[in-house]
């Protein structure tokens, strides 16, 4: 959420420009990308959202997972703005159907799971 609310407010000029079109739509998730790439190659991959929850990577990622990792972050982000039946229809898909079972079963989401097997662990006290 951390990670949302911060990329929302960056789009809210174009939001104000643009209104609730593609174009805004575009622009959010092009912003949300990056951000993410930001944080994945300037701060060893934690983005304010695991550093408010005070989270690490269990290990260290390479630039190419990195990179794997950040336009799959992405592209499960862009599921918010688009669907097919009805409005988060995909992003509840995703959620429900990739990410919830890689979490229960690997310990770890899709995108981390298929850029490394990697896992967020809690910072010790």
């Amino acid at each position: 959420m951390v990670n949302l609310t911060i990329v929302f407010l960056i789009s809210l000029p174009f939001l104000w420009i643009w209104g609730l079109g593609l174009s805004w739509r575009l622009a959010t998730i092009v912003i949300f990308f990056i951000y993410s790439l930001t944080f994945a190659l300037f701060s060893e991959n934690r983005c304010l959202g695991m550093m408010a929850a005070k989270t690490y990577w269990q290990k260290k990622f390479s630039l190419p997972q990195k990179l794997i990792y950040t336009i799959l972050y992405t592209a499960s982000f862009a599921t918010i703005f688009f669907w097919i039946i009805f409005p988060f229809d995909l992003l509840l898909a995703n959620l429900l159907l990739l990410q919830l079972p890689f979490v229960i079963t690997k310990q770890t989401t899709l995108h981390a799971f298929l850029s490394g097997n990697n896992r967020t662990i809690k910072a010790s006290p």
